[in-house]
C-alpha cells in the first residue's frame, strides 16, 4: 500500500514541478518583458511570493496534523491557486500580475506541509531517504519535461504564452489529486502548542543547513540571466536548466539509498560540498555552455542536501506533529532562501556575477562549518571538542540531541 502511496505521490510531484522550476527561470523574464516589471521589482514580486508562503507553513502544518489528513489540504491549495494563476493571463500590468502571483503561492503552500509529511507517514525510517529521493527524481522528471514544452512554447509564441501553459499543466495536477492520491488518516494530534525545548533541535538543525540556502536561492534565480549574459537565448536558457534537472532525475533515488545507509546528516554535508563545487564552476564559466556542467554538479548536490533534509526532520518529529514540524523546517528554509534573489541582486550590482558566486560561496562555506561543529560529520567538531574542557554531565546531555 506504502509503495502505491508513494506513486501516487510521485505522479503529483512529475506534474507540479513544470510549473516551480519554470518560475524560478522564466517568471523575471516575464514579468520585465510582457507585464512592464523592472528587473529588481521583478525580484521583489519573486521575495514577496515565497517569504510569505513559507510563514504558514508551521500553521497550515499544525492544521493538517489535528485533523490527520494530508489531501485535503493538496486539494485546497490547488483549488485555491488554479484561479489565480489563470487571472495572471489578464492583469494588465505587472502590479495586478505580481499580487496574483504571490497570492496563488501562498495558496500552494497550504498543501506543503501535508505534502512531506505525507511520504513520512506512509514509509519506514530506513526507507525515507529513498521515499523522499523518489519525489525529488519524478520532480526533477517533470520539470526537464516542462522546461522543453514551456521552451519550445515560448521560443514560439514568445513569453506571454507562459501562464497558459501552467494552466493547462495545473488540470492535471488538480486531477491527481482528486482522483489518485488516496486520503489516508493518521493520529490526529491533540497538541495545541510545543514547549520550546521541543523544537529547538529542529530550529537549531533548520538554520545550520539553510544558511547556504540564502545563495542556493540566489544562484537558482540568476543562472538563467547568467546563460543569457553569456550567450544563451530563452530555448537554451532552458536547455541549462534541463541538464540540471536531468541529472537530479538521474541521481536521485539512489542518493536517497545512500541517505538511508549512511545517515541523513553526511548527505547532507556531502551535497552541500557539491554545491559549492558548482559555484566555482559557474563562476569560471566564459560560455553558456560551460554553465551546463556547473547546473548538473548543483543539482546533484541538491538531490542530496533536500531529501536529506525533509528525511531528518520528518525522523525527529513527533508521528502525530510531523506536518507542523516539517512546516517549520520549511519556515527557516524557505524564508533563507527567499531572500537570497534580493541577496543576490545587491552582490551583483556591487560585484557582477563574481559577486553574486562568491556571495554564494561564502554562504555554503559558513553552512558547512556551522554543520560540521554541531553535528561533526566530518570530524572537525571531536578535534575542536579534544582541546575544549569538558562540558558539565547536564549539558553534554543537552548537546547529544542537537
Amino acid at each position: 500500500m506504502a509503495r502505491r502511496e508513494l506513486l501516487s505521490l510521485s505522479l503529483y510531484s512529475l506534474l507540479a514541478s513544470n510549473r516551480g522550476g519554470l518560475f524560478i527561470v522564466f517568471l523575471p523574464l516575464y514579468l520585465v518583458e510582457v507585464k512592464g516589471a523592472s528587473l529588481p521589482i521583478a525580484l521583489v514580486i519573486l521575495s514577496l511570493a515565497w517569504v510569505p508562503a513559507s510563514l504558514i507553513g508551521p500553521w497550515v502544518g499544525r492544521l493538517s496534523d489535528r485533523a490527520g489528513r494530508r489531501r485535503p489540504f493538496l486539494l485546497i491549495g490547488e483549488a485555491t491557486a488554479f484561479p489565480l494563476f489563470l487571472a495572471i493571463v489578464f492583469a494588465p500590468g505587472y502590479v495586478l500580475a505580481g499580487a496574483l502571483f504571490v497570492g496563488a503561492e501562498l495558496a500552494l503552500a497550504i498543501g506543503t506541509p501535508a505534502y512531506t509529511a505525507y511520504v513520512a507517514d506512509v514509509t519506514q525510517s530506513n526507507e525515507r531517504g529513498f521515499g523522499y529521493g523518489l519525489l525529488n527524481a519524478t520532480s526533477s522528471a517533470g520539470g526537464v519535461v516542462g522546461f522543453v514544452l514551456a521552451g519550445v512554447v515560448t521560443y514560439v509564441y514568445g513569453l506571454a504564452a507562459l501562464f497558459p501553459f501552467v494552466v493547462i499543466v495545473m488540470v492535471g495536477t488538480l486531477s491527481v489529486v482528486l482522483f489518485v492520491v488516496p486520503d489516508v488518516e493518521v493520529p490526529a494530534s491533540t497538541r495545541a502548542h510545543h514547549p520550546w525545548r521541543e523544537v529547538k533541535p529542529v530550529v537549531t538543525f533548520s538554520f545550520a543547513v539553510s544558511i547556504r540556502a540564502i545563495g542556493s536561492g540566489a544562484v537558482a534565480t540568476f543562472y538563467g540571466y547568467l546563460a543569457a549574459t553569456l550567450g544563451a537565448n530563452d530555448l537554451e536558457v532552458a536547455f541549462v536548466a534541463i541538464a540540471g534537472l536531468l541529472t537530479g532525475a538521474l541521481v536521485s533515488v539512489p542518493l536517497g539509498r545512500f541517505l538511508d545507509r549512511r545517515g541523513e546528516i553526511r548527505g547532507i554535508w556531502y551535497g552541500t560540498a557539491l554545491t559549492l563545487a558548482s559555484y566555482g564552476i559557474f563562476v569560471l564559466s566564459t560560455t553558456w555552455t560551460e554553465t551546463v556542467p556547473a547546473q548538473a554538479v548543483r543539482n546533484a548536490g541538491l538531490a542530496l542536501v533536500g531529501p536529506g533534509m525533509q528525511s531528518w526532520v520528518a525522523r525527529m518529529s513527533p508521528p502525530d506533529q510531523r506536518a507542523e514540524y516539517l512546516g517549520i523546517f520549511t519556515l527557516v528554509n524557505s524564508t533563507l532562501w527567499s531572500v537570497g534573489p534580493l541577496v543576490g541582486a545587491v552582490a551583483i550590482e556591487v560585484g557582477g556575477y563574481t559577486g553574486l558566486f562568491v556571495m554564494a560561496i561564502a554562504t555554503t562555506v559558513v553552512s558547512l562549518i556551522v554543520m560540521e561543529f554541531l553535528y561533526g560529520e566530518m570530524g572537525l567538531r571531536a578535534r575542536w571538542q579534544r582541546r575544549a574542557p569538558a562540558p558539565p554531565a547536564g549539558e553534554a546531555a543537552r548537546q547529544s540531541l542537537l
